[in-house]
């Protein structure tokens, strides 16, 4: 999995730790740099109005300046891996500081602990879903308590599409699906579902003979598309299995993931057309819903992020860890 150079990883107080194993796993096998990085909320100027032992700008300083201390006793304790890292805390709303962050110093990776199940049955919470819409670099967004290497990967993949940037992103996506399942000693399932569009209205117009004859040979063009598409990865997983399966698209992701007890997906987040195509696609989000595994998102080349950001910003604190 040699294509990562500049990983960043949202090292929140309660959940730091998978996330940044994970990240100075990878940063080590790609001779890549790593940021620590937090975000804290602004407090309110009604403080001011409570204590006087500062003003709040005063406290805003002081509370980056402790999390930015305790980012860097975490960075000591890789000291020995010779991976470079900085650390970075800003003050702002989460997942727009990690995107700016993103943007500012193109990272090309981000990784983040999932937020936990919360009483809603969800793994992804608000900042773990925005970073999935606006961020423009993959994202992996691993379960808390994964600690190990992942035992079983599903790769998800749309060849139900004829558009270049989207046939790209299912390689991509293989690619890394096939890297991760090599390294782990995984086994690796590739779903890929597909459909007829307007079946029952073609049914209607041409009838069941024609409609049947389109649907089978569809189904073999399809089909010889993804073989190919699995048989050009220079990764050696485990094992592989192909499900190509007709119908819903997140239904037969997650039935799929379910039944294989699925550690990690990898998947495309993003529409195909329209005007929505900047937003997080149906399919992703509807399988986010339900999915309890973690999830390493990616987007087509050429993806742009909906926000865009200043560089100035006062309440920040960098440091570079010195690699002894």
């Amino acid at each position: 999995m040699k294509r990562f150079k500049n990983i960043l990883v949202y090292a929140e107080a309660d959940q730091h730790e998978t996330a940044v194993r994970r990240a100075v796993t990878v940063a080590s096998e790609n001779n890549a740099d790593v940021t620590l990085m937090e975000v804290i909320k602004p407090i309110p100027h009604a403080v001011g109005y409570v204590t006087h032992a500062a003003e709040p700008e005063e406290l805003q300083r002081l509370i980056v300046e402790d999390h930015r201390k305790r980012l860097l006793e975490i960075a000591t304790e890789y000291l020995n891996t010779g991976v470079p890292i900085d650390v970075f805390v800003t003050v702002g709303d989460s997942a727009c500081e990690m995107v700016r962050q993103v943007v500012n110093d193109k990272h090309d990776l981000v990784i983040k602990a999932a937020d936990g199940l919360s009483l809603s049955g969800r793994w992804f919470g608000s900042i773990s879903r925005s970073l999935l819409r606006m961020c423009p670099c993959p994202v992996w967004i691993l379960k808390p308590e994964v600690h190990g290497d992942f035992d079983q990967v599903v790769a998800a993949i749309d060849i139900d599409t004829g558009e270049p940037k989207h046939l790209a992103l299912n390689r991509k996506i293989l690619e890394l699906a096939f890297a991760i399942a090599e390294r782990d000693n995984a086994d690796l399932h590739v779903v890929s579902a597909w459909d007829l569009w307007m079946e029952k209205s073609l049914r209607k117009r041409a009838g069941d003979a024609e409609v049947d004859s389109t649907l089978s040979g569809y189904e073999k063009r399809l089909r010889t598309v993804l073989n190919e598409l699995v048989s050009k990865q220079e990764a050696k997983p485990k094992s592989v299995q192909i499900h190509f399966i007709r119908g819903n698209p997140s239904k037969i992701i997650e039935a799929v993931s379910q039944k294989v007890e699925a550690d990690l997906v990898v998947m495309g987040t993003v529409c195909r057309t329209g005007a929505a195509s900047f937003l997080i696609g149906n399919t992703a989000e509807s399988l986010l819903e339900h999915v309890t595994c973690s999830v390493l998102a990616l987007k087509p080349e050429g993806f742009v992020s909906p926000i865009t950001f200043d560089d100035s910003d006062a309440n920040t604190s960098k440091e570079t860890l010195p690699i002894v």
